[in-house]
């Protein structure tokens, strides 16, 4: 990673999986083209739109269940022609939930959906972009989600975009 532009293969990226997780897929984590992240949202037709005008480069996820069962994590990146583009990608994100900022990762937004009865599972979504890569981590546990969990999530991933460790 040179002044913010990202090269190679955009799983090396991902986030780690922490020792003992379960992953599910692919354990180098899963390539994606256009096509299938644009499935991933309401407006698929639109969003290959977006994507294209974006300039998308790559994409990649990938997704695992911590050792001890408490929390299902989703890191999924997606490259474009540049850093002004990632950033415009992440500012039109909009969700439901509860917004709120990220503490430590200039830029992140993070949005919090508490489980509608006590026992099922809840969500904390974040968004942010480090150089041309979008970056979405998707934690889901059972009750209420302690937004500390993604913020230090968040803080690893940008770490690596950063520096590659």
């Amino acid at each position: 990673m040179a002044d913010g532009v990202h090269s190679g293969d955009l799983r090396f990226f991902l986030l780690p999986v922490p020792k003992g997780a379960e992953v599910y897929g692919q354990p180098d984590g899963t390539t994606l083209s256009l096509a299938a992240v644009a499935k991933g949202f309401d407006n698929a037709g639109e969003t290959r739109r977006i994507l294209r005008d974006y300039d998308f480069r790559s994409a990649a996820y990938r997704s695992y269940r911590a050792e001890d069962g408490s929390a299902e994590v989703t890191s999924r990146l997606i490259r474009f022609g540049s850093s002004v583009r990632a950033k415009w990608f992440v500012q039109g994100m909009s969700m439901g939930g509860t917004a709120f900022t990220v503490p430590g990762v200039d830029g992140a937004r993070g949005f919090l959906f508490k489980p509608e009865e006590e026992g099922e599972t809840g969500q904390l979504i974040g968004h942010f972009h480090q150089g041309d890569v979008e970056v979405e981590i998707t934690v889901a546990v059972k009750g209420n989600p302690d937004k500390a969990l993604l913020a230090d999530l968040m803080k690893r991933q940008q770490k690596r975009l950063s520096t590659g460790r």
